[in-house]
């Protein structure tokens, strides 16, 4: 993954948010930018996998910028969707297996319960079970 646009961004963020800083009121808007913009500079020596989940940060900083600093906004934005295009499946499906897992254990937990609770007879309880475990 090319991570020059996060670099890029970052560093003009930082210089349009010294420059923010030169009058009292505009350190209001340079402040957040040169943190922003440290931020996601700093992203782009993350490596791959830390950049997609830290994806969620990146739009926040992409918003924000896109507010007070329209052009390292735009190139986060190419960035981010450029990123999450060619990692959709990726990540995805990692998480729906895990979802789908935790599914399963709460499910088998609450199966237990009505049969420890004598709601359901064996052969329901064994049916459910199995019925659950080879979904």
């Amino acid at each position: 993954m090319d991570k020059t646009l996060l670099k890029i961004s970052g560093i003009i963020a930082i210089v349009v948010g010294i420059l923010y800083c030169i009058t009292i009121v505009g350190a209001i808007v340079g402040i957040p930018l040169i943190i922003g913009g440290n931020k996601i500079k700093s992203y782009a020596d993350c490596t791959d996998e830390q950049v997609i989940d830290a994806k969620d940060s990146i739009l926040v900083w992409t918003i924000v910028f896109l507010l007070f600093n329209q052009l390292s906004g735009i190139l986060l934005l190419i960035f981010y969707i450029d990123t999450l295009d060619k990692n959709r499946g990726k990540s995805t499906t990692n998480t729906t297996k895990s979802v789908n897992t935790d599914d399963k254990y709460e499910e088998l937990e609450k199966l237990k319960r009505l049969y420890d609770e004598k709601v359901l007879t064996k052969e329901e309880f064994e049916n459910e079970k199995n019925r659950i475990l080879n979904k």
